[in-house]
């Protein structure tokens, strides 16, 4: 199947372990689409086509993105995965997934594989269909990426650190002391990025919708996923001083905004 046709299924494969695993679709497969994604965008790049540098420079950056994204998240992944501190919970999705019918997992590793098929759109029209030159939106998109990218990579190796040294306890240091989900914080910052990257590259409003589909939904998970977080966080530690002290001064994901 030729591209882009394929970029559909490959997308299905990389999150198919969901059938074994929703872990396996919502966290590997989605890091592995998102490498994938730019393999597939980068093997299809004509650079030929572009006569400036920084035509070339903004889409191999573009491309950069996905590839550091997927692979970070993978590695970060199987490292959380296999640690200790996380073994307990490892365990306990395990057993809620083998508690779902075949169905309920096929349908999730549908969804998410389909999901970050449309995460390629953005990509294709600024690689593969537009011959536009950069604009200040484009180096800005770029640039947040990169800090999203940093802060989620800092982030998510201080809560591993502390955790490994303190399971049990709430995390509240380093990047944790600005807001209490940097994390989420920093993929919000990514998602961003990476649709202004490619934006205006898009040469109809049709383009924009579809380039904007799972930025914008990816975004919306995460602030879904913070305050399920901040509950469950709540009923492990609010009733303790320390933490009550900590969600009072610490805004949830955005620093300085409470």
């Amino acid at each position: 199947m030729d591209y882009p046709g394929c970029v559909w299924p490959v997308c299905i494969l990389c999150c198919s372990g969901g059938l074994h695993n929703i872990v396996y679709a919502f966290g590997f497969g989605y890091g592995l689409s998102m490498a994938a994604n730019g393999v597939m965008a980068s093997l299809n790049f004509d650079q030929t086509r572009f006569k400036s540098t920084s035509a070339i420079a903004s889409r191999v950056g573009h491309i950069c993105g996905y590839v550091a994204y997927g692979t970070r998240l993978f590695i970060y992944l199987y490292q959380r995965w296999g640690a200790a501190s996380f073994s307990e919970k490892a365990a306990d999705i395990q057993e809620r997934s083998d508690k779902m019918s075949l169905l309920a997992k096929a349908s999730i590793t549908l969804f998410v594989g389909t999901l970050m098929a449309t995460y390629h759109f953005g990509l294709y029209f600024h690689v593969m269909k537009s011959n536009r030159r950069p604009s200040p939106v484009t180096w800005l998109g770029m640039t947040t990426w990169i800090l999203g990218l940093v802060i989620e990579t800092v982030a998510d190796s201080q809560k591993m650190v502390a955790k490994a040294a303190n399971p049990h306890r709430f995390v509240s240091t380093g990047l944790y002391k600005f807001c209490r989900h940097p994390n989420y914080f920093g993929e919000i910052l990514f998602h961003i990025g990476m649709w202004l990257n490619g934006l205006p590259a898009c040469e109809s409003y049709m383009q924009v919708a579809l380039s904007s589909i799972a930025p914008g939904m990816l975004t919306w998970v995460m602030i879904g996923a913070s305050r399920r977080l901040d509950a469950s966080q709540m009923a492990r530690y609010g009733n303790g001083a320390a933490f009550k002290a900590y969600i009072a001064k610490t805004p949830s994901i955005f620093p300085w905004i409470a």
